[in-house]
């Protein structure tokens, strides 16, 4: 799969990502599991091995949060409140794959940890 290939799958992911937050589409299970299918666009071995760990992180977490909410149903304000704290690692991550400068095992260790709710 040639470079061209994969900056064409991120810029879709970083589309569906905006008309996510646009549409307070981001945070449900359908949305979560659209960006999932669209990050694993993004993982292959053709590309550097940060935008891979990013990738491959950001599918496995928003897969999880979809299979969470599809396990509990969840209140729309518990939606909500997984889409506020979702979105800035994710915005983080979309970025990077689209080519932006940053650091992958931050991005991939601050989407790991944004999953949960902190403990209080």
């Amino acid at each position: 799969m040639t470079e061209a290939i994969i900056d064409i799958a991120a810029a879709h992911l970083k589309r569906q990502f905006l008309l996510q937050t646009q549409r307070n589409r981001f945070g449900s299970r359908e949305g979560l599991r659209e960006l999932a299918i669209s990050a694993r666009s993004c993982v292959k071995p053709s590309v550097g091995s940060g935008r891979v760990t990013v990738a491959f992180v950001l599918e496995q977490v928003l897969q999880k949060c979809a299979g969470d909410l599809d396990a509990n149903p969840a209140r729309i304000s518990e939606i909500a409140e997984l889409g506020e704290r979702l979105r800035p690692p994710v915005w983080r991550a979309v970025e990077f794959l689209a080519g932006a400068a940053d650091d992958p095992i931050e991005i991939a260790a601050t989407l790991v940890r944004a999953r949960r709710p902190r403990e209080r």
